[in-house]
């Protein structure tokens, strides 16, 4: 009997967690695929990059938890998914204000909400609002020498 990868399950499991939620009027696994997509031609293939990909929206957006994670897919991916999850705020900014820093201490998910800002801000129609908050962004998350042809797209999207 053929097993069924870990990237696969967790395809499954981010189709069937987020439901009937929409992304531009498309399922939201349009965004989740935009999203690998962008990982895969940067060159993040393995496993946990793509898991997390697939995953990165769960603990935000729907009832998987971070133990449902950690369970079926491992504390690196758990700790990926948890860092770009945002926090709890009154607003967009209290929000960011408090999940950027987190990002910031997880190299992998750094690249995760990277090729996320990237799938987002290639749809034209997002531009001005991750335009106002990009210089906090990358001030927060750049690191030298870490993921530098993602982060000179970014430049080039939002400026």
């Amino acid at each position: 009997m053929k097993r069924i990868t870990l990237v696969k399950e967790a395809s499954y499991l981010a189709i069937a967690a987020h439901g009937t939620q929409t992304y531009d009027g498309y399922p939201y696994y349009y965004h989740l695929e935009q999203v690998v997509d962008v990982l895969k031609e940067y060159g993040y293939t393995d496993d946990k990059f793509v898991i997390s990909g697939y995953l990165h929206d769960t603990v935000e957006d729907t009832d998987v938890s971070y133990n449902d994670i950690h369970q079926k897919f491992g504390l690196d991916i758990a700790e990926i998914v948890y860092a770009v999850t945002d926090e709890l705020g009154r607003n967009r900014l209290e929000r960011k204000t408090k999940t950027l820093p987190k990002i910031a201490e997880n190299l992998d998910a750094i690249i995760i909400k990277l090729a996320d800002r990237i799938a987002n801000l290639r749809n034209p129609k997002k531009k001005g609002m991750y335009a106002k908050e990009y210089q906090v962004f990358k001030t927060l998350l750049y690191k030298p020498d870490h993921a530098e042809s993602m982060w000179s797209e970014l430049d080039e999207l939002v400026l």
